[in-house]
């Protein structure tokens, strides 16, 4: 990984400007909340780009339309930078969101083929979150849509942390 201190919020806008018309093609509405502030992180932007275009693809593969919604945010609180992706889509159940992380899983195989993927993309975009001292959970109900968080350290928090432990 290419890891320097970048804005995420750049990152973020970038990703999202492509997503904009995505969601005018499936008839999703698609809202950005992005803190005003610098979002300052130690990451590789091509793999964070990836995470957020992972989390965006599954949030508008699984909210159907009309009336679908996606929101990313992004916020910083506590010394991390917290990124998350909310839709009103079709929801996860209980019982699978501990194993949505793990590779190759799917919630419901035939409906995945149809919408194409392999079952790697949440297992990879852990394993980038893990390489950036961050952490990504969700929070889910059937019929009632998915937020993926995303919360990484900002890069004077992690800073800070380095000086302590040496």
């Amino acid at each position: 990984m290419n890891i320097q201190t970048i804005d995420l919020r750049g990152t973020l806008q970038d990703v999202a400007s492509g997503w904009r018309a995505v969601a005018s093609v499936r008839g999703l509405q698609f809202s950005e909340r992005i803190l005003d502030a610098e979002l300052r992180v130690m990451g590789d932007p091509e793999a964070l780009r990836r995470v957020i275009s992972i989390l965006l693809d599954n949030a508008f593969k699984y909210t159907p339309a009309p009336g679908g919604v996606v929101t990313l945010a992004a916020e910083e609180r506590d010394g991390s930078a917290l990124i998350s992706v909310r839709d009103n889509g079709m929801g996860i159940a209980e019982e699978d969101q501990p194993r949505i992380f793990e590779r190759f899983y799917r919630v419901d195989k035939a409906r995945s083929r149809e919408l194409g993927g392999a079952g790697l993309g949440l297992s990879i975009a852990q394993w980038i979150v893990q390489q950036h001292h961050g952490k990504i959970q969700v929070e889910s109900a059937l019929g009632a849509g998915s937020i993926f968080r995303v919360e990484l350290p900002l890069a004077a928090a992690s800073a800070q942390k380095e000086l302590l432990t040496r």
